[in-house]
């Protein structure tokens, strides 16, 4: 192909040289020669492309010989060591105690479990504030108080509980404290002897004073710890040896008795505070818990005490009386002991409780609604009477200096129960020298006798 082309190519360009010399048309030529240049253009793109192939042919790699390997021989992999045995490693005397208290193979655990005991026991003793190997002799004398009865409530409540301590430290149930709590329990209601409470032994000894504090507190004595029952006898026998009582029943009518003549003079919510006072200094006395005070059930008392004489009718006289002393003493309400007289200064309560006095005393109503109930007679007198006992129970002043004061507001008031100077109560009256104040020793002379101006 390529050779014909280059014939083409010479005829064509010699034709074409004659026929443009001699005027004729150039036509064949030039076909010619353009077949010559392509013919020999596509038998050059041909060689080149066989060139190719054979240099192609002449990189290929040969095929590799199959070479026989002889077999090796297998080999032990190499096994880590687990959590346990890292610990044991680290902490050889710690492992041991681990495992004499726990006494379990521990080297048959995973390392999830090895971890989570390891930790729940170290938490379990540093809570109990002991070292590892006395967590469970710690934990078995605090569990002494409780009676062997009582661990079947203790193993439910410890379940309960369970739970929560699972939620908290992201751990299995086994690997709680709680799981290792029940198992020691279990054991000690095994090896629990038969032997009679604290309660069933004093009961014994004291049939009595048992039976009045069955009746008194209305609690299941059997079923309570040893420290409970043992504070209960205690503040109950404290306030029996302090009042001479011999029969405990005696108890709860002495306090009953006791609100019952407060609660006369003084109104219900006084009676109660009075009442709460000295029942609260007993307790700190004794120190036992609030639960198990006398004060904790005295106020049981007063309560059924009240309400079953909720409904008791009064007579007019004693009705008037408590409706009027109340108002008083609502109106004084928490400023009770703010003193109410001192030269230099007014109390508006001073005012507030004489204001209802005579509000009461010139009352035209009032006086008519009494008559009508036959106080016509006592009226006066009963608010006076009722009146002081509030200004001396509160403010350490009797009624004819507060009269005076409400009055008289520009007349200073010299008072023979406090300081006119610093406003004590600690004074000291010599009839034949005066008034003294043993705290700033103030001397001065207060008069009796005065008007009352009702």
């Amino acid at each position: 192909m390529k050779t014909f082309g280059w014939i083409c190519i010479v005829l064509g360009g010699l034709s074409f040289i004659g026929a443009a010399s001699a005027g004729h048309s150039v036509f064949g030529p030039v076909f010619w020669l353009a077949l010559g240049i392509a013919l020999v253009y596509f038998g050059n793109q041909k060689e080149e492309e066989k060139k190719k192939n054979e240099a192609a042919s002449t990189l290929k790699p040969k095929p590799a010989s199959i070479i026989v390997n002889k077999p090796v021989q297998a080999t032990e992999p190499i096994k880590q060591k687990t959590y346990w045995e890292d610990f044991t490693n680290s902490n050889p005397s710690k492992a041991r105690e681990i495992k004499e208290l726990l006494r379990i193979d521990m080297s048959k655990l995973s390392n999830r479990d090895a971890r989570e005991k390891i930790q729940m026991l170290e938490r379990f003793s540093k809570s109990l504030g002991c070292s590892i190997p006395q967590t469970k002799a710690t934990y078995l004398k605090e569990m002494e108080q409780y009676p062997a009865r009582l661990i079947p409530q203790m193993i439910e409540t410890t379940k309960r509980e369970m739970a929560n301590e699972v939620n908290m430290f992201h751990i299995l149930e086994g690997n709680t404290c709680s799981t290792l709590m029940i198992e020691w329990l279990k054991e000690r209601q095994q090896n629990a002897p038969k032997d009679e409470s604290y309660w069933q032994v004093w009961k014994n000894e004291n049939p009595e004073k048992a039976k009045a504090l069955e009746a008194l507190t209305d609690r299941d004595f059997d079923e309570m710890t040893t420290m409970d029952v043992k504070q209960t006898i205690k503040a109950f026998s404290s306030i029996a040896e302090k009042h001479n009582l011999e029969d405990w029943m005696d108890i709860k009518d002495y306090y009953v008795a006791s609100y019952a003549s407060f609660s006369e003079n003084l109104g219900e919510e006084e009676a109660m505070r009075a009442i709460s006072s000295i029942l609260l200094e007993e307790n700190n006395r004794v120190n036992v818990s609030m639960f198990n005070s006398v004060y904790n059930y005295a106020k049981q008392w007063i309560q059924e005490y009240k309400e079953n004489n909720a409904d008791r009718s009064l007579n007019p006289e004693d009705k008037f009386r408590k409706e009027y002393r109340e108002k008083l003493l609502n109106k004084i309400g928490n400023n009770a002991n703010i003193p109410l007289f001192c030269i230099g200064y007014d109390s508006p309560i001073a005012h507030e409780l004489m204001y209802i006095m005579y509000q009461h005393l010139r009352n035209g109503e009032l006086k008519a609604e009494a008559e009508k109930q036959g106080l016509w007679n006592t009226y006066m007198q009963i608010i006076v009477d009722e009146t002081e006992k509030v200004t001396k129970k509160y403010c350490h002043v009797p009624l004819q200096e507060c009269i005076e004061y409400y009055n008289f507001p520009d007349k200073p008031v010299v008072t023979r129960y406090r300081c006119p100077s610093c406003g004590s109560t600690n004074i000291m009256d010599d009839p034949d020298y005066g008034l003294e104040c043993n705290e700033c020793g103030r001397t001065w002379n207060a008069p009796y006798g005065k008007r009352l101006y009702l």
